[in-house]
């Protein structure tokens, strides 16, 4: 009784000591820049919450691209079983290759994610490539 008692509380505190210290276990990635967002503890988190992660950078755009073409990718680390995010700027992306008036110019573009699960215990972390921002939404009901 008393092994099968620790065992259980060694297992409800773990998540708890990682999300308060940090995130040191995912490893660097070259041309990529980790981010790691720490959400707030909430009740009924994972039922009332949810998170969009939102990808910005300049390009040199016409007036066919209006977003951000970016790959997402959910990937695991391996030992741990944790998720994290990858975003990559895509290269070949789908244009309307309407005849534009003006030319390209620098544009600001964003990206938006799919609403993704709202997890405070465990911190979110996202790799993108260097020249692009990241920041995140949080989506819940009014009352």
């Amino acid at each position: 009784m008393k092994k099968a008692l620790l065992t259980a509380t060694l297992l409800l505190a773990t998540p708890h000591v990682f999300a308060s210290e940090n995130a040191d276990m995912f490893p660097e990635m070259p041309g990529f820049t980790k981010h790691v967002i720490q959400l707030e503890a909430t009740e009924n988190e994972s039922q009332n919450r949810r998170v969009q992660i939102i990808a910005n950078s300049v390009m040199n755009v016409d007036c066919n691209i209006k977003a951000l073409p970016m790959d997402i990718e959910r990937r695991s680390l391996e030992g741990w079983g944790y998720s994290y995010y990858v975003l990559e700027k895509q290269t070949d992306y789908a244009t309307t290759m309407l005849a534009c008036e003006e030319e390209a110019s620098d544009q600001n573009l964003q990206f938006h994610s799919d609403l993704l699960r709202y997890n405070s215990k465990l911190p979110l972390v996202i790799y993108a490539q260097d020249d692009v921002g990241v920041d995140h939404a949080v989506w819940a009901p009014m009352k």
